[in-house]
């Protein structure tokens, strides 16, 4: 069983939602990484679909979990996993690259399936959200070429 997660939305490090600051108190910040898949935007939190020969990789964050069960109790209620087939996400272990170098085994919370939703081309989804607030915020007539 891995003993790190691998996060990609509202859980990364940076991201001041709750949840992931319970993150940052109960687990270590390894660091950054990516792993190969797609990244959807579903408007409020993102969902990845992990496959080890995709185009396009995920980006986000590594913590080391230690052993403290309930915290991964804790995510994966945030996460909606009641164990029945129709939850949204599953967690499950992907290999992980470390920005740092070196690989690490990490649970992740991906989609079951593909969804119908806008891919996040660039992986980055707290990067994504910066450049729509950004783009909203300026005249269009600036966004063409």
């Amino acid at each position: 069983m891995p003993d790190h997660l691998f996060v990609y939305g509202t859980l990364r490090a940076e991201n001041v939602h709750p949840m992931a600051h319970r993150l940052r108190v109960g687990a270590r910040h390894i660091g950054r990484g990516s792993a190969p898949g797609l990244l959807y935007d579903f408007g409020d939190h993102p969902g990845a679909v992990f496959a080890t020969d995709a185009r396009y990789r995920v980006i986000g964050d590594v913590f080391r979990l230690g052993a403290n069960p309930r915290l991964l109790a804790d995510l994966d209620n945030y996460e909606g996993l009641t164990g029945e087939d129709d939850d949204m996400f599953q967690r499950f272990a992907i290999e992980v690259a470390l920005d740092k170098g070196g690989t690490v085994d990490a649970w992740n919370y991906g989609l079951r399936q593909a969804p119908r939703a806008r891919l996040i081309g660039s992986g980055a989804f707290i990067a994504d959200r910066r450049l729509r607030a950004l783009r909203s915020h300026l005249p269009l007539n600036l966004f063409r070429l």
